[in-house]
């Protein structure tokens, strides 16, 4: 069985030197690590606890001599063998790399020819000694370098320190800039008018950065040049004007979004000289130049700062922060414009809407008066087809009275029994035509509201059906072609319940029957003491067995519907189902050779 390879940690922190070490020993077999400072190299030759470890004296952080100290304090590692690689070739630090713990000492840069050979020299046994009496000499230099390194490194840390604490000092007032400024953004929300806006922004800012001099300008609404202020001993005044072409506005132009011309860059600038001309800035100041930009969604100039002071230079936190005042005040002014402009289009909307109100009150009359008269055209119309059907009972009421009272006045003249037979007679068609006349009237009523058509009663069923089946043929609904056959052989049909619950139940079986081709339609009753039966058979059309089945389920015409032009149940048998759940009834539907065919059955106790 093959050994595994002996490991080795390289400790260097130049990656070039490393690939070198990492490439040589690697193709002489052995396995390589590597650490690229001293802390992360004592980890990992405490996990490792490799055959060698080759150690960089020039490490930053703790030094090569401090690792190997380090690492000889780590009993699992006492066996491990330690190899110092530096370029320092001084005497004096070979003994240090020996009297701290290392075996050995290679130079640096290290010889490709020679350098596994020596690594192996090691491996094999190889150690190198101080010289008798040199130890003591060696681990008082060491002890030196100890020293300087800690008192280099306290140097850093002190340095460390006093940056930390300027940055504390810059961090905290910027904090208090920053919460200055979030303090007055919230102070303006509420403020319209632009003047005050200006005033509040500017002044702060004038403020926080102890400006000697602060003028802004901002473009006109027409567009056609740039207004100023200029900060005085009574606050904001207003200062010439400057054309769209100016010098200074081009140069504003020309700075980015956000960026301010400070100090030198703008004195190497013509804008230096046109700003000393308008008396923005003294010649001897501290000046700056800052553009402002909309924020509107079009990149456009429409104003700019020009800003100075005499006694220090700015700090690049105030460049940030001027252009976050920059910012504030732009969008605060664009704001104010935006919400006065929203409440003028809110009053403008209310008057609108009182308008529309106004208007939405007339088209409401207007539709009462429309709905009135279309009402009145359709009972008119539905009047006038019902007067047409009472015409032909009317007729035979006024033809058999007549007859009636001619035998009467006849009564002596014919032999009783024929007088008697012609009263019969007449009064059977008399009969027959009022209760014509009485049927198409009561639903008349109910259909025009004011019959008792929602409370309950009792009802012979096939008065209702001969009622229904009057109306609907009497306002069009079906047809005076449609073949349409009565049986009705029920012996009970007197049933308490509500008369436009049935009307609808009878309706949504028609409107079942009258779907898919035109076709004769039975109506069939029959039944016992117990129940009353009620069949209407269509000839439409097939309607396939899984719609059967579903037909009166509940948003059944949610299912898929079937490819190509098969026909449907209809649509309000679900509901016609649940009428007669009420009454305690049922309802069936079965295909027929060429159509459907609905029973209902209702109990009668």
């Amino acid at each position: 069985m093959t050994a595994p390879p002996l490991q080795i940690l390289c400790i260097e922190d130049n990656a070039m030197n490393w690939r070198l070490v990492q490439r040589l020993l690697s193709q002489a077999g052995y396995d390589m690590h590597w650490a690229e400072d001293g802390l992360k190299g004592f980890e990992a030759a405490s996990r490792l606890k490799p055959a060698l470890i080759l150690l960089d004296i020039n490490l930053p952080g703790l030094s090569g001599f401090e690792v190997a100290t380090k690492l000889r304090q780590n009993a699992d590692l006492k066996d491990t063998v330690i190899v110092a690689l530096t370029a320092k070739t001084m005497r004096s630090d070979r003994e240090t790399a020996l009297v701290t713990g290392c075996d050995g000492f290679i130079s640096k840069p290290i010889d490709p020819f020679l350098f596994v050979g020596q690594v192996e020299s090691y491996l094999g046994g190889q150690r190198d000694r101080l010289e008798q009496g040199r130890e003591g000499e060696a681990l008082r230099q060491f002890s030196q370098k100890v020293v300087a390194h800690l008192e280099a490194q306290l140097r850093e840390a002190q340095e460390g320190n006093q940056k930390l604490l300027e940055a504390q000092g810059a961090l905290e007032q910027r904090s208090n800039h920053l919460s200055r400024l979030l303090s007055l953004s919230k102070e303006i929300i509420p403020v319209r008018d632009a003047g005050e806006i200006l005033a509040r922004v500017l002044g702060q800012f004038r403020e926080e950065l102890q400006l000697d001099r602060l003028s802004a300008y901002r473009l006109h609404p027409s567009g056609a040049y740039f207004q100023g202020l200029v900060w005085g001993p009574t606050g904001f005044q207003e200062t010439a004007v400057l054309p769209l072409d100016h010098p200074l506005a081009a140069k504003a132009e020309a700075l980015a979004s956000g960026g301010v011309l400070i100090d030198a860059d703008l004195r190497q600038t013509a804008a230096w000289e046109q700003g000393i001309e308008l008396q923005l800035w003294n010649p001897r100041a501290q000046a700056f130049l800052l553009p402002l930009r909309s924020r509107s969604g079009e990149d456009r100039l429409w104003g700019f700062l020009a800003a100075d002071r005499a006694d220090h230079p700015y700090q690049p936190f105030e460049a940030e922060l001027a252009a976050l005042y920059a910012g504030t005040l732009q969008v605060s002014l664009e704001n104010a414009e935006l919400i006065a402009h929203l409440d003028e289009t809110s009053q403008a909307l209310g008057t609108s809407y009182e308008g529309l109100e106004s208007a939405y009150e007339a088209l409401k009359e207007a539709q009462r008066a429309l709905g009135a008269q279309d009402r009145k055209a359709t009972l008119g119309g539905l009047f006038l087809q019902m007067a047409q059907r009472l015409q032909v009972p009317v007729q035979t009421l006024k033809t058999e009275s007549q007859a009636l009272s001619l035998s009467i006045d006849q009564e002596g003249a014919l032999p009783p029994l024929e007088a008697r037979q012609a009263c019969h007679r007449a009064m059977e068609q008399i009969h027959r035509a009022t209760a014509q006349v009485d049927s198409l009237v009561r639903a008349l009523l109910r259909r025009a509201g004011q019959g008792e058509a929602s409370a309950p009663e009792w009802i012979h069923l096939h008065d209702l059906l001969n009622q229904e089946l009057e109306f609907l043929q009497a306002d069009g609904t079906l047809s005076e072609g449609l073949p349409l056959e009565l049986n009705l052989q029920a012996p009970r049909d007197l049933i308490y319940g509500v008369y436009t619950d049935f009307s609808e139940i009878l309706g949504h079986l028609l409107a079942h029957a009258r779907q898919g081709e035109p076709g004769r339609i039975q109506i069939r009753s029959w039944g016992g003491n117990r129940h009353f039966r009620l069949e209407l058979e269509d000839e439409g059309g097939a309607i396939s067995q899984e719609r059967i089945d579903h037909a009166f389920e509940p948003f059944s015409q949610l299912r898929p519907a079937e490819p190509g032009p098969a026909r449907q149940p209809g649509t309000e048998l679900p509901h016609c189902a649940q009428l007669l759940n009420a009454y305690g009834g049922t309802a069936h539907l079965a295909a027929t050779e060429r159509g459907t065919v609905v029973r209902i059955s209702l109990p009668m106790e």
